[in-house]
């Protein structure tokens, strides 16, 4: 029997940091890969020594790298709206000058759950759609209001914020399909300690990485807005929690 492979999904703001900085804290760094940091790093890497390999930047069919280890890939979705505001919370707490959240969503991608594992299922190690590779060193340094800016153009030249695409929808489903486990954050206790059992972790610490602050707190009407802005995320969602009801752990429970 194949040693496994353990490959997260990160999908920002599925409070994944948690786990994968844990892991990298307690193993060698030879066996585990944070794809995130040498996506724009570039390093040598050795991958027969692998046991892990977390990021944003992994992608459905990494663990060819790597034949004689049986790839395990697992991923945690949250609620789209939950999502939304942990992901505005973040981005404002460290601006003096707000944007209010109005005006910052109009210019956020929809559906961004699906656009991401879209991606991942076509192999690509992007995570964003709007983030290419090349001008991201440069988009890091500069001051929000001006990426913000930048991003409102870009929204406007190619509607971003417009598309329901239901063949990305599928294609996320797909993705979600070939997972060994699909997790939610709003279960992450259970969750994390459903993986580390499975990974033959006696005990991990886990801290709350990348907690934002509550700048804007979501209500009902923020929330079914959201979920009417994003619904092939929210029929995402819904698909992932019948996945994992379906696991045999949480039968039993």
């Amino acid at each position: 029997m194949k040693e496994p492979l353990w490959i997260f999904f990160h999908i920002p703001r599925t409070g994944g940091n948690s786990l994968s900085e844990a892991i990298g804290k307690i193993f060698p760094k030879e066996e585990v890969l944070m794809t995130s940091h040498i996506r724009y790093h570039p390093a040598k890497v050795d991958f027969s020594k692998l046991k892990f390999i977390f990021g944003h930047a992994t992608y459905y069919g990494i663990h060819k790298k790597v034949p004689d280890k049986e790839p395990r890939y697992f991923t945690f979705l949250r609620d789209p709206a939950e999502r939304q505001i942990s992901h505005y919370n973040i981005k404002m707490q460290y601006e003096k000058d707000i944007i209010p959240f109005e005006e910052w969503n109009k210019n956020q991608v929809r559906n961004e759950m699906v656009h991401y594992l879209d991606l991942k299922f076509k192999g690509s190690e992007s995570s964003s759609i709007r983030g290419t590779k090349i001008f991201m060193p440069i988009i890091r340094k500069m001051n929000y209001r001006i990426v913000y800016f930048i991003y409102s153009i870009f929204f406007k030249i190619f509607g971003l914020n417009k598309k329901n695409d239901i063949r990305k929808l599928e294609n996320a489903k797909k993705m979600l399909d070939l997972c060994w486990f699909v997790g939610l954050t709003e279960k992450s206790k259970e969750d994390f300690d459903f993986l580390i059992k499975s990974m033959g972790i006696k005990k991990l610490d886990l801290e709350r990485l990348g907690k934002s602050k509550r700048i804007l707190e979501l209500n009902d009407e923020l929330r079914n807005q959201i979920y009417k802005e994003n619904p092939l995320d929210v029929e995402l969602y819904n698909y992932a929690i019948e996945l994992r009801t379906k696991i045999k752990f949480f039968e039993e429970k």
